[in-house]
């Protein structure tokens, strides 16, 4: 696991990263604390780049390829940060002295293998919650249900709008994969789910699933995290790009840019985490997240139960009309106050944690900002530490300051003189 932070103001952009680095073979689990993951992107310019979740692409870690990068002179003068990130991942295609095409299809293996591993837990997770509300259903019910949840959200977001094809494949790059990769399908689908019956329209599911994870912007594998900060030419202010990165597959890598986040004369500081950052998030949010999650789930819980409770206090219902009102409410009054309920606290969340934070980083300078980004950093160090916990974050924490007058500058560096 890793710790990441950027701190961002109108004067720069701080980076911060911890050393932590978990291998894992079969059941033995090591920690070591010697990772960099915090790196200048190269060829002088004002960016810097961190990675974090799988450490490396086809077996190349990270900064192998970043000083790949910088040894060819890619990374030139371009308007915007975002543009050196796409242009160190469009780096990544068809460069076959490190990913060559005969090794790629185990690429795709392995990331068939996550997606599938995915789909599994999630019907194992269905099974469970049938278990607790004391539902029968059969093995081959639960899996179908979660392999159509996973079709599904290959096809459609949250809010109904259609889901993308990723940009970084060309067109007809599905039926591509499908052909190239039709043996391996068929192995994997075997491996996975020869003992379970499923019906023909099921199984043509899971193999759609097998295309959809190349090309859908969807990312249920085991993913690279790709943070890049700092400054294009066109640029006053920093900016904060990122991107998932999985796999190579027919020579190209996929990849999507997931979130940007830019200072301007509106938006003055930013703070943005990254990976296992719990112990920042409850300093800035006032509340850990697997607390929130936890008190908004037992008080949807409990309000289900309440409007039961109201209609069987009332004598007298007709069952009809019972199940009308019990539907009405939790699909149409529930939901409203639940929302206005966590819209009133996030806005409590950002007025008493958050904002008071924000206003000081606003004119904070930048050995403010370096050591506001190390701190925050820190927190999460001990956390694991202070609870007995795995020390999957940890080892000493790198910390970069990226302005645009002086570049990309060290602060803490791992190995440096102090």
């Amino acid at each position: 696991m890793t710790s990441e932070i950027a701190v961002m103001n109108q004067r720069c952009v701080a980076l911060a990263a911890d050393s932590a680095v978990t291998l894992i073979d079969g059941k033995k689990i090591v920690i070591r604390n010697d990772q960099r993951k915090l790196f200048e992107l190269g060829g002088g310019v004002p960016v810097g780049v961190m990675f974090f979740g799988v450490a490396d692409l086809m077996g190349h870690p990270w900064d192998v390829l970043i000083e790949h990068f910088r040894k060819k002179g890619r990374a030139g003068s371009l308007p915007h940060a975002r543009d050196y990130a796409a242009k160190f991942t469009g780096m990544l295609d068809n460069l076959e002295e490190f990913f060559p095409r005969d090794r790629q299809k185990d690429d795709y293996r392995r990331l068939l293998a996550s997606v599938y591993r995915f789909l599994l837990q999630l019907a194992q997770f269905i099974q469970d919650e049938s278990a607790k509300q004391r539902r029968n259903a059969s093995k081959e019910d639960i899996l179908r249900q979660a392999i159509e949840h996973v079709w599904q959200r290959y096809q459609v977001h949250e809010d109904g709008t259609a889901r993308r094809n990723l940009p970084c494949f060309p067109q007809g790059f599905g039926a591509a994969v499908a052909k190239e990769h039709a043996d391996v399908i068929d192995e994997m689908t075997a491996l996975g789910f020869s003992n379970y019956a499923l019906d023909a329209a099921t199984q043509q599911k899971l193999r759609d699933i097998a295309v959809f994870c190349v090309v859908k912007d969807l990312f249920l594998e085991d993913v690279t995290g790709l943070v890049f900060a700092g400054y294009g030419s066109a640029e006053r202010y920093p900016s904060v790009v990122t991107y998932n990165v999985s796999a190579v597959v027919g020579g190209i890598v996929k990849r999507s840019e997931i979130d940007i986040e830019t200072i301007d004369g509106e938006m003055r500081s930013a703070i943005t985490l990254f990976a296992d950052s719990e112990a920042t998030f409850a300093f800035l949010r006032g509340i850990e997240l697997d607390l929130e999650a936890r008190l908004y789930g037992t008080m949807q819980a409990m309000n289900e139960n309440l409007v039961d409770q109201v209609l069987d206090a009332v004598g007298n219902l007709d069952p009809a009309r019972r199940d009308g009102i019990r539907r009405q409410f939790q699909s149409q009054h529930l939901p409203q106050y639940l929302n206005r309920f966590y819209s009133l606290m996030s806005d409590y969340q950002q007025r008493a944690y958050l904002d008071p934070v924000l206003h000081v980083l606003e004119i904070a300078t930048r050995q403010d900002m370096a050591e506001t980004a190390r701190d925050l950093v820190a927190l999460n160090i001990f956390k694991k530490r202070i609870m007995a916990q795995q020390p999957t974050v940890g080892g000493a924490i790198d910390v970069a300051v990226i302005s645009r007058e002086d570049g990309f500058q060290w602060w803490k560096k791992q190995g440096a003189q102090p």
